[in-house]
């Protein structure tokens, strides 16, 4: 594994200038470890992050580290690793908190944070992306990153408390059209075909609702592969069209866009005009989940335009 938390400092992290602009932090010669400790009351010292809620998260992440898991739930590996983490998070009491993304649900915020692979574990301090690791790890292993990974907090000065409580009251987040919010809660309880209606709804009142054209394709892309495994189709060799859309839902829904559109290009570059149009269909719609500067995007676009044309 990586020596990730070698260094003393964060200076140089990647800034999430799309969800926080956040000063960058001083090295630790210029770390005060030595400020009163200061603590914050939440719900929990675990939660469930959207797109919605993730500035609330970025703010925590002042006061004490932000772990965060991106797990998708069909991945038996990407389950026992959440198990592991929830676990020895809560035995710090309160030093660290563990923010769970599910990247099938919340795919702009995994995109974000340029998660590659499910699962992936992130930590934030004071607004700053640090890298940890992908895929399952023992828990000894992932006890060494966490303590580690305190050092780190402590020397840039984050190292504060959080205070379980009932007290607690989430910062309010701009309120969602109702359609969108209908959408969004449809999608948390996993009701994908309502999330469907609502989305086409708002676009019958607004067909420019940029939104809701990433919705309604994020939400029919997960009714697409709800309940598939993950790990056969992504390992899988498609040989016709519904195996080839089917491999390319399940890249993109993982965090792996690029592999998903070549997978369709692949099969474009081979098929005949009727399969070629129905392609070319299915790969505009999950271009409509990605972020629409997404480099991968481009690229795509450039080679789709090249195979038509």
């Amino acid at each position: 594994m990586p020596d990730f938390m070698s260094r003393a400092s964060l200076a140089g992290a990647v800034d999430l200038s799309g969800l926080k602009k956040a000063d960058p932090i001083a090295k630790s010669a210029t770390a005060n470890p030595a400020a009163p400790v200061s603590a914050i009351k939440v719900p929990d010292v675990t939660a469930q992050g959207t797109e919605a809620n993730l500035k609330n998260f970025v703010t925590i992440s002042g006061t004490v580290p932000v772990l965060i898991d991106f797990f998708a739930a069909d991945l038996e590996s990407s389950q026992q690793l959440s198990e592991k983490l929830l676990a020895l998070v809560r035995k710090l009491g309160g030093k660290m908190f563990l923010l769970r993304v599910d990247t099938q649900a919340s795919l702009s915020v995994a995109q974000a944070f340029g998660v590659k692979e499910v699962p992936s574990v992130v930590a934030l301090i004071k607004g700053q992306p640090i890298p940890l690791f992908e895929g399952d790890q023992t828990a000894d292993t992932i006890q060494t990153v966490l303590t580690r990974l305190l050092q780190v907090a402590e020397e840039n000065g984050v190292n504060g408390l959080l205070e379980v409580s009932t007290e607690f009251t989430e910062e309010q987040v701009q309120e969602l059209p109702p359609k969108h919010k209908a959408a969004y809660d449809a999608i948390d309880a996993g009701d994908y075909e309502s999330a469907i209606a609502h989305y086409e709804s708002a676009l019958n009142e607004n067909p420019a609702d940029a939104m809701a054209v990433a919705g309604l394709a994020q939400s029919k892309l997960l009714l697409r592969t709800k309940g598939i495994d993950f790990e056969a189709v992504l390992a899988s060799s498609p040989t016709d069209f519904d195996a080839t859309v089917l491999k390319a839902d399940a890249c993109v829904a993982v965090g792996h866009p690029a592999e998903g559109y070549q997978t369709i290009l692949t099969r474009f570059a081979v098929a005949d005009k009727d399969e070629r149009e129905k392609l070319r269909k299915h790969l505009l719609e999950l271009f409509a989940v990605s972020p629409p500067d997404a480099p991968e995007l481009a690229a795509a676009r450039r080679s789709l335009a090249a195979l038509l044309y």
